[in-house]
């Protein structure tokens, strides 16, 4: 498990992770739904959040569908997804909680994980942003809901995590004229190589963008999957495994 960021207050530490490929089952693939053999991969959850000393049993999961529905998370939801993708928070791309000490959890292979944190509030969130999430504008369903919460987006900071790069992700005109609606900033931005209906895209671009835009303050990890990168990739041919995107509340002792 690689730590990404920290954030921190007097009383607590708020941390983002993400899995990398490891010589285990499949290498180190941690999703459910992909057609591997389910005792092996939650063998390799077990493996990653004994790495970082979480509890996989009082961590949450989401099916996640490729939009934009966020989900407030308690006590009552811990284990839900960690063991059976059947049990996971249902058709959802995007969680919050202001628990302690209850990982949350998404699963990538190229898609972007954005991490939020309000730490000066008690409040995290993650979210899974591929390009439907993204041109649907999820980073902003995610400021929309801790706003829910009292929170003003500019009290918000955005993590953006390993995602395809934009030098790698061809897209074709529908992808352009969504990012192109949604914002055009984001557009001139994020688009590059523009030749007839294709043009290269950064997703990473566009949700940094789409988080600015409500003055929210972003970081990018500028981390990307790939063939030679520690992060698989569905471009890749990397179809049935998938890295884990988790962030979790701790009380400083």
């Amino acid at each position: 498990m690689q730590l990404l960021h920290t954030w921190e207050t007097k009383t607590n530490r708020y941390h983002a992770y993400v899995t990398k490929r490891t010589d285990g089952h499949n290498a180190g693939n941690v999703g459910l739904h992909v057609d591997d053999d389910i005792d092996q991969v939650v063998l390799n959850r077990q493996f990653f959040f004994q790495q970082a000393n979480l509890s996989l049993e009082g961590s949450v999961w989401a099916d996640q569908v490729h939009e934009t529905s966020v989900r407030y998370v308690n006590a009552s939801d811990r284990g839900k997804g960690a063991f059976r993708y059947d049990e996971a928070i249902p058709q959802t791309d995007g969680l919050l909680t202001t628990e302690e000490s209850l990982p949350l959890a998404l699963v990538f292979a190229d898609c972007v994980p954005l991490f939020f944190c309000a730490k000066d509030y008690g409040v995290i969130g993650i979210a899974h942003a591929g390009w439907k999430g993204t041109v649907g504008n999820i980073a902003e369903s995610m400021i929309r809901a801790f706003e829910d919460k009292g929170i003003d987006a500019k009290e918000v900071e955005m993590l953006v995590g390993p995602s395809i790069s934009g030098y790698d992700y061809e897209v074709d005109r529908r992808v352009l004229d969504a990012v192109q609606s949604v914002s055009p900033i984001a557009y001139k931005q994020a688009v590059r190589d523009e030749s007839g209906n294709h043009a290269h895209l950064s997703l990473q671009t566009v949700n940094e963008v789409l988080a600015k835009e409500h003055d929210t303050t972003v970081i990018q990890s500028n981390l990307t999957t790939g063939a030679d990168t520690p992060f698989f990739s569905y471009r890749d041919g990397e179809v049935k495994r998938r890295f884990a995107a988790v962030i979790v509340k701790e009380r400083k002792l």
